[in-house]
């Protein structure tokens, strides 16, 4: 578009095509959250259809402004990829709120996923749209329009992630990327309902996603307070054992722990023989052969590289990415992985923080006056596995609260460490060898766990011969909701582990729309799996906790997976904290 005068021919577009539009936007960066603070911006937004596109410079003024606005209140279905950011970019930077838009939006990367969701490192479409280009349109244009701004970004010298708020606006290259956006989207849209499975459609799950996808939507939108003299005291407590290991390093040897050379070579003038390679069949002194050696060198490597992998991951990433309120925000990929887990990403790495330690949850807090909740279902998937084997002996412990990982101990005569190790490793699809490598237990132990677990409950050998039977003969199995999902030929026996994970990942994901619906959303912070993070004004966080864990709490086949509520004080951590205290 050149002119304002070009406004008109646009709007004749969208009204010949208001029943589906596929739409984009092109903005200074991903940190949509700044908006208010005017480091970020929108740029462009397209709109098109499978072979016309108009591109609206946003940037220009308000009259374009203005006409983005109407089209995306006029359209009666929209269409994007990765729609979540662009309704967060409508709300921040157009004013047009994300309940508006939601309830109209579907988005391609939703539907690839229900219709193959394996990544192209496992030899699936992927879910990026280059990928998805690729995969179902065209492999010449993926690598045309979605290649240009990196001749772009060459061009102007830059890094490709510097070069979104500086290209000229009327850039050819940049006005056929972001032209060709909305086309693609149109086409995938077109071409990807159509391969949906019945069954899925039948089950409610494509609507049921773009749902799921509202709702993070709105606790990314929240964000989460952050510490920040908390964040910044450990990241300089970091940057000062960095220093210290780098200079026990140096007094070995070794004046820069991140050069190989440097490393490999005081290793083999200390005698050591380093036999390791890497793929590329280069001599590696990965974390695994430094801690090997076990000598103060190795060691003062490790803790350097730690101390510094910490410092930049955890507390400089949230430092760096809190907005002018001091909130930073996760980034919460609704329907990810192959079973559609979901990832958390962004300056809340919930699912990479260590398990069981508070060190780094301190950062995260409550609002002022609430405290913080969290709310996790109990065996969720030793649960699920037992609803949906019908196993009477597994069926029976849960129904009478006995300890099942003691039942799978006393079947083999093994300790209660083995049994538990067992009842799990089984459930995430692994054998014997995980045990061994997992739980520490000698391999003759293991393989008698293994084999006593099997023979103790038959129920869940039948569901996953069942399960194994379906994958064979049609590359996939359907989960109880409905999804489908693929299975290699070459691991036939992950059917069992993807059916609990994705269907643990169901009643998580049901958990987070029923209490939507019921108005609880503007208190959740985290989903992590079978977790909830809250927070509730304190003087009502009893009440609060228990409603929506009744509201959680889900009866599969007749049994109940329940939902514990700890209640912390402020901090994030402080529930860790609490629960150590207990043990």
């Amino acid at each position: 578009m050149e002119a304002e005068s070009d406004l008109t021919a646009f709007r004749s577009f969208v009204l010949a095509n208001q029943r589906l539009l596929a739409h984009d936007s092109e903005t200074t960066g991903l940190d949509w959250w700044n908006a208010g603070t005017g480091t970020f911006r929108t740029r462009l937004w397209q709109f098109g259809t499978d072979g016309e596109a108009y591109v609206i410079p946003v940037e220009s003024g308000q009259p374009y402004r203005a006409a983005v606005r109407w089209a995306l209140r006029t359209a009666r279905r929209l269409i994007a990829h990765n729609a979540t950011y662009d309704l967060h970019v409508a709300e921040q930077c157009l004013g047009i709120r994300m309940e508006e838009l939601a309830p109209k939006s579907w988005d391609t990367k939703l539907f690839a996923h229900l219709v193959d969701p394996r990544a192209v490192k496992e030899a699936g479409p992927g879910l990026k749209l280059e990928e998805l280009t690729k995969h179902y349109i065209s492999e010449a244009i993926a690598a045309e329009v979605k290649g240009s701004m990196t001749a772009i970004a060459k061009e102007l010298k830059v890094r490709k992630e510097d070069v979104w708020p500086i290209v000229p606006i009327d850039h050819p290259g940049y006005l056929l990327y972001a032209g060709m956006d909305p086309i693609l989207a149109y086409r995938l849209y077109k071409i990807l309902r159509r391969k949906v499975p019945t069954r899925t459609w039948k089950r409610g799950l494509v609507s049921w996603e773009h749902r799921l996808a509202h709702v993070c939507a709105k606790i990314e939108r929240t964000g989460y307070l952050l510490d920040r003299p908390y964040a910044e005291a450990k990241s300089a407590e970091l940057a000062a054992q960095q220093a210290t290991w780098e200079e026990a390093a140096r007094r070995e040897g070794v004046d820069n722990v991140n050069a190989n050379a440097q490393i490999i070579a005081a290793l083999q003038a200390r005698g050591i023989t380093l036999t390791k390679k890497t793929k590329k069949g280069n001599v590696c002194v990965d974390d695994e052969v430094l801690t090997a050696i076990g000598i103060p060198l190795t060691e003062a490597i490790i803790q350097a590289k730690k101390a510094k992998k910490w410092k930049a991951t955890w507390f400089d990433r949230a430092l760096y990415g809190q907005d002018q309120d001091g909130r930073v925000r996760a980034t919460i990929n609704s329907c990810q992985a192959r079973s559609a887990r979901m990832t958390i990403t962004g300056a809340v790495p919930a699912q990479t923080l260590p398990a069981g330690d508070s060190y780094v949850r301190h950062c995260f807090l409550a609002e002022q006056g609430h405290v913080t909740v969290s709310s996790d279902y109990g065996n969720m998937e030793l649960r699920v596995l037992a609803a949906f084997s019908a196993d009477p002996t597994m069926l029976d412990a849960f129904h009478r609260g006995l300890d099942l990982h003691q039942i799978t101990a006393d079947a083999a005569g093994v300790d209660r460490k083995a049994g538990k190790g067992t009842n799990f490793t089984v459930c995430f699809g692994g054998g014997w060898r995980a045990i061994v490598e997992q739980y520490g237990v000698a391999e003759a132990e293991a393989k008698r766990a293994v084999k006593a677990f099997w023979e103790t409950y038959p129920g869940v050998k039948r569901l996953a011969d069942r399960l194994q039977r379906e994958a064979r003969r049609t590359g996939f199995i359907y989960t109880g909701t409905g999804r489908r999902i693929p299975v290699d030929r070459d691991r036939i026996y992950a059917a069992l582990n993807y059916f609990i994970q994705s269907t643990s990942r169901d009643i998580t994901a049901r958990a987070l729309i029923e209490l939507d619906r019921a108005g609880y959303t503007e208190f959740v912070r985290l989903p992590i799996h079978d977790e909830l993070i809250f927070s509730f004004p304190k003087e009502r966080a009893a009440e609060l906790a228990d409603k929506t864990a009744r509201i959680m709490e889900m009866t599969v086949k007749g049994l109940l997976i329940p939902v514990d509520a700890e209640i912390g004080e402020r901090s994030w951590g402080s529930v860790l904290d609490l629960e150590a205290s207990k043990h």
